[in-house]
Formats: C-alpha cells, structure tokens, sequence
C-alpha cells in the first residue's frame, strides 16, 4: 500500500543530522506580532510545503533570522509525494518578537541549531513527566488531570494540582475517567504534544491534546467533547475545567476586555465570577456590562502567577471564568445559561492555554498573548508553485486578480455572518413565539459556520445552517494560501473545526454506517429530524487543506472517514442525480491525492462510470450535471481513463454550443478540457465565466463561485498563453490538473 501520511509517532529530525543535505530554494515565512506584546523565545509552528521531488526524506533542514543566523529547528514530514520526497513540512521554532513587528525567517537545507533549553519528557507506569524549562508537570494515566503536580522550575513548591474536568449532562454531574490511552505523538526538544482519550460516562467521551513548549511556562490545549449518548438529544447544562491552587495563596486579578485594557483588583475570599452570555454581553459577579471578555484571566499571589487564555470565548458563548484564592475555573459551557441541545453524534473542540510562572518574571500583557497562537504565513508564490495544495494560486501576474477578487469577499463574508440576523429556539420545528432573535452567526455550535439570510422559522421549521455547504472551509484555505491574510487564516481554522467536530456524524446508534459522515445543511447543524447523509453534500478538501496547512490530523482523520463511508456506499448506490454521482469523486479522490490509497481511487471509478451510464454529456441542461462533469475531469487527471475523456469532450461541446445560456457550474470541466486540448473558444468561454464571477457576501455564494474560481484560475490562469498539455492513458496527469497532483 502506497501511504503519503508520514507516522504520526513523532520523527525527531532535529536530532538527526543526516550525511548530506540537498539544496532546495529558501522558503519564506513571516511572521506578525498581532496583538501588541513583546515574545521573547516564542513557539512557532508551521507546514512547509515542496514541489515533488525537491525534498528528500531525511534532508536536514533549518530556518535563519533576516541575517542568516540559523535559530532552534524542530521538524517532521507531514505528508509526502507518491516518489517518497517531503509534500509538506510541519517546522517549529522560536522566535523574539517586539509589538506590533513582522519578522521573516528563511527554511532552508542545513544542520538544524538545537535548542539551548529543551522540552523533556519521561514516561512511568504510573504518569508521563514533562518538563519544559520553566515549569514541570504530570499527565497522569490512571487517573484523569489534564496537567498535574505543576511545579515553577527550580522550585520544590508546587505551583497548582490538577486540571480536571466535569460535565453536567441530563442532570447527571460526570467526571472524566481515567484515560483509555496516554499518548506521546511529538517529543521535543521545542515543541511536545501528548493525547489522552477517554470517556466522561454515560457516552460522552473526550479527546485531550497538550503541547508544551521549551522554555516556556504554559501549555496549550484542546479539549474535543464527543456525544455518543444514544437518545436524539442531550442536556448539557455545564462543561467546566477546574484547576486547583491550594498553595499559591492568590491574592490578585486580572483580566481582557476586548478594545480596552484589562482590569483588575484584589481577589478577596467570595471570589470572581466573569460571564459571557452572549456575542454583545458580558457579566461581572452578576452586574451585566455591554462588550466581550477577550478569554484570558490570570490570578498572581507573591510567589506566581497563574491563568487560562481561551481562544474564542465571546464567539463560542456562553462561557464563564469563576475564580477564588485555590481555584480557577473555566466553563465551556456556562451553568449560567440554559442547558445545551447537544445531539447525538456531535462533538466540540476548545482550545486554550495554562500557564503557571514566578510572578516577577512574567511580563505585562503576556497573558493577552496567549489568547491564539503565532502564525507563520508561508509566501503565497512558494505554495502555488510548489503544487502541494491542490488549486493554490499565485497572487503575482495573472492570479493577481482573483486572489484581490477572493480575499474581498472572504472579508464581505466575515462581515455579514457577524450581523445576520436569526432566530434561536433550540428545536427543529419552533413554537411560534419561542424565538429568541440572536445577531452574527456566534455560540458555541455556530462559530465557523453561516447561516442562510433571511431563514426566520420560514424554511426547514426553522433556521437552517450551510454547515460548509459547498466546503467553505475549502475556499477559505485556498484565499489564505494565495493572500497570506491572517484573519482569513483565523476564519480557516474556525470553519474547519466546525465541519470536522459539529457538522460530522460521531455516532448514530440508529443508523452506525452513517458515523463519520457530514450533516447536509440543517436546523441546528445536527438534527436527524430530516433526513440523514446526502451524497449531493459531502466534501474532503477542506478537512485537507487545514490538515496541510496547520497539521492537525484531526482533518486527515475527518476527510478519512467520509471517505471510507464513500467507499462502503459505493457498492450499493444505483440512482441520483448528477451531483450525487459528482461529488462523491471529488472527495475520494482528494483523500486518494493525500494518502495514495487504491481503495479511494477505485471508488471515484466506480461513481464515475455509473454517472456516466445515468446521465449522458448531452441530453440534460441542467446545473447540476455540470458537478458531475467536473467530478470526471478530477478522476481522468488522475486516470487518464479514455471512456471519461470522451465523455467530458461531448459535455464541453454540448456546453459550448449553448455557452450564452449555461450557468456558471459548467465551465470547469469545459475549463479542463481546453487545458487538455488547447481549444481557444473554450478556453475563453471559461476564462470569461471566471472573470465575471461574483462571490457575494455571505456563505453560500462565497463557497460556490469561489471554488469555481480558483478552479478555474488554477487550470486556465488568466493573461497566461495557452498550452496543449497531454494525458497519458492508464494512470497519467495532465499539468494543469492542479486540483489532483
């Protein structure tokens, strides 16, 4: 079996200084200080992507400053090429950083420099020990404790005892269990990541992961809630993390307004309480002020200082800290709000840090920092040209126009989904007068995704949600990767988790072939009420693309299983319509495309050949048909399958004799077949159609004409002379094929 992941066990290339390291062009990266703090040996963690073939396995690489000072490297491959060479790098390294500044660093072949001050970890029966420099703690694995027995190095005084965590569903409190598996994934010297699964009780389950960083006082997190209840719907009334300090001896506070500076004050006995009811609301020990919490709280006594940074806390309300002297606590899911519809199968990722230091040394503002990770923005030409992203454009020469074109309306996007108006009453089917009229597409199940204008219990029995309909997440990466926009990389990142935890089927007692499935748009992204998996909705090259970008398997993982429901489905699917046939391809195939497994390919050629027989190039005008054919031009790029071929040439001659008339979803296989044939009425007939797409500004829009957009840039970009590529049969691919490389 031909695999193009690399082992997720952790290859310490920064330990391994191999023979000889082949030269390759110097990658940039840079790096922006966003949030007005100054880092001093910050983490930094970014995926590299290379041309195939120009990054050998076991290549030494390094990243310079802007004066070619090599600074500490840690590296791994993510995913290779089906020749074995490196597709993308997943590097880390430190950088300083003043406020507000930009550096830019340089990845490059060479001994990598190791670090002055090392991540350690020790493993016993009993716990795994990490120390990072600056603090120490255990992750147990016979008891729950997300970090336990901190302790400030070079300190015998512990610092906090354990982070635990609790949910309250049904009306049953639930502490989680001791973990099924403890886990070292990546081990050093910058960067560790560990992961615990486990259940709470009852069918709710947790995934934990905890990277620790060199030198550093804190930790990040992500704690993923998973609901494998079987009834339809849970309770949740409160999902709480609990970190206990019983001999710090706390005595002040401090905590983020979002546009203003923090505040603080004594922190007497009764304690704080900080809640955010909602995206324009926060309270203060129960007194309702407008604004947002900005997510960090920190609490300092003489000897340290200890806090929780929570990455989008106003846009996933309701959340809450509570603090007291011995005790901080964080609530993903406030017991001051009504309890949560948690249905059956969905799951929910939050992210946050944990840091304990020596009150001296930790710096003004540092706790703001830690609200959201650096980013390093890769140079978009680098990531065109390299081909590891399929689609990816160039915003130089002649992608310039569409780059400007998407990252417009990815910001009209961001802008409508935070003032949509929409109407709250936690049910399929609403009670009229139940509503409550909610502002922006925010809370806790909604962050990441849109919502339909204008949907007021007028459509579906109530609200209905895109749930990436058309995979925005898809759209938004290829804008990220052409503009290197960081808030478009932010809003990449929050459509991606929600597809992958809330728009995906956990589980299904009912109907267990379902699970790993996406929901098709709904009421309340989750609801079964109306109907399951639709062949016509699924889509991997989002979950892809946020695995290539960022690294987390978590989209691997995700665009895997709806695969492998693909490939079961496959054996028994005898009628659809065309889209029905057509999108299924187009998400094996990606998965084929990342993992190189015959199984994926197989199935595209299954649904290929029967969208084929059910519906001929010729006899139907409609849109839909135009899924289809675009579905074959991804599966004869990577087939070079003859009967597909002559199927798209009679679709794009049937399409080009009524061009006038056709609608805007046609034109990309027709785009494929003037990349392949160099036919130049077809070739301007699609580059028309490109360059009079309008993008819209809101979800659906942005989805659709987007992906056609880049499509159709990446097979035919614009002002570039045409070129008559050929395909090879059985197996060749053609070079403008961007979208399966």
């Amino acid at each position: 079996m031909c695999c193009r992941i690399a082992a997720l066990a952790f290859l310490a290339t920064a330990a391994l200084v191999p023979a000889r390291a082949r030269a390759f062009a110097p990658v940039e990266v840079t790096v922006h200080e966003r949030d007005g703090v100054a880092r001093h040996g910050w983490p930094l963690t970014v995926s590299v992507p290379f041309s195939r073939g120009e990054l050998s396995p076991g290549t030494a690489v390094k990243a310079v400053d802007e004066r070619g000072a090599a600074v500490p490297t840690q590296s791994r491959p993510l995913v290779t090429w089906p020749d074995g060479s490196v597709r993308w790098l997943l590097l880390d390294t430190v950088v300083d950083l003043k406020p507000g500044q930009a550096r830019h660093l340089r990845v490059q072949a060479g001994a990598p420099r190791m670090p002055t001050v090392a991540v350690h970890t020790t493993e016993s029966d009993d716990a795994i020990l990490v120390d990072t420099g600056a603090v120490a703690f255990a992750v147990p694995k016979r008891r729950f404790a997300i970090v336990d027995a901190v302790r400030l190095h070079g300190s015998s005084k512990g610092a906090g005892g354990a982070l635990q965590a609790t949910i309250v569903a049904d009306d049953s409190p639930l502490e989680a269990q001791p973990p099924v598996s403890v886990a070292v994934k990546e081990n050093g010297p910058l960067r560790t990541r560990l992961e615990l699964e486990g259940t709470y009780g009852s069918g709710f389950d947790y995934v934990v992961r905890i990277e620790a960083y060199a030198g550093q006082p804190f930790v990040r997190v992500w704690h993923t809630f998973i609901n494998r209840h079987p009834p339809p719907y849970s309770s949740l009334a409160r999902m709480s993390l609990d970190f206990a300090l019983p001999e710090l001896h706390l005595a002040r506070y401090r905590y983020g307004l979002v546009g203003k500076i923090g505040k603080g004050g004594h922190l007497a006995a009764a304690g704080l309480r900080l809640y955010q009811s909602d995206n324009t609301a926060y309270a203060l020990d129960g007194k309702t002020h407008p604004g947002q919490l900005s997510g960090w709280i920190e609490l300092s006594g003489t000897q340290a200082t200890v806090g929780i940074a929570a990455r989008w806390l106003w846009e996933q309300y309701p959340q809450s800290f509570s603090a007291r002297p011995d005790r901080l606590e964080y609530n993903l899911w406030a017991p001051e709000a009504p309890p949560a519809n948690a249905g059956v199968g969905v799951a929910k990722t939050h992210e946050l840090v944990v840091w304990a230091a020596p009150t001296k040394r930790w710096a003004a503002g540092a706790s703001r920092a830690l609200v959201r990770p650096l980013l390093g923005v890769v140079n978009p030409a680098w990531v065109a040209r390299s081909g590891a992203l399929p689609q990816a454009i160039s915003p130089l020469a002649a992608g310039a126009g569409f780059t400007h074109t998407a990252l417009e309306a990815a910001r009209r996007y961001a802008k409508q989904n935070s003032v949509e108006r929409w109407d709250e009453c936690g049910a399929v089917h609403c009670t009229p007068g139940s509503e409550r009229p909610r502002i922006g597409a925010y809370g806790m199940w909604n962050w990441g995704d849109w919502n339909f204008p204008g949907y007021h219990d007028t459509t579906q029995g109530t609200d209905s949600w895109g749930n990436q309909e058309y995979d925005t997440a898809y759209v938004l990466a290829l804008t990220y990767a052409a503009s290197g926009d960081e808030d478009v990389h932010d809003m990449l990142v929050a459509a991606a988790r929600h597809f992958i935890d809330v728009d995906t089927i956990h589980a299904c007692p009912a109907r267990p072939k379902w699970i790993g499935m996406n929901h098709p748009k709904t009421p309340l992204h989750f609801a079964f009420e109306l109907g399951g998996p639709d062949l016509g909705h699924t889509w991997t090259q989002g979950s892809l693309a946020y695995y290539y970008l960022t690294g987390d398997e978590r989209g691997l993982a995700a665009a895997r299983a709806i695969a492998d429901y693909l490939v079961q489905r496959a054996r028994n699917f005898a009628r659809g319509n065309p889209r029905q046939w057509g999108w299924p391809q187009i998400a094996l195939l990606a998965v084929y495309d990342a993992t190189g497994e015959r199984a994926y390919l197989d199935a595209a050629l299954v649904y290929a050949r029967g969208g084929m027989r059910a519906h001929p190039p010729t006899t139907s005008t409609q849109w839909k048909l135009g899924i289809l054919a675009d579905a074959l031009a991804y599966t004869h790029a990577a087939t070079g399958d003859s009967d597909i071929r002559a199927w798209l040439e009679q679709y794009a001659n049937a399409v080009m004799q009524r061009v006038a008339h056709e609608d805007t979803r046609a034109f990309p296989a027709v785009a494929y077949i003037a990349a392949l044939s160099g036919d130049p009425a077809m070739r301007a007939a699609a580059r028309d159609r490109a360059d009079r797409l309008d993008l819209g500004s809101w979800g659906k829009p942005y989805s659709i004409n987007g992906r056609i957009g880049f499509r159709i840039e990446s097979l035919l970009p614009a002002n570039a002379p045409p070129t008559v590529p050929t395909s090879r049969p059985g197996g060749g691919r053609h070079p403008h094929a961007a979208s399966v490389r």
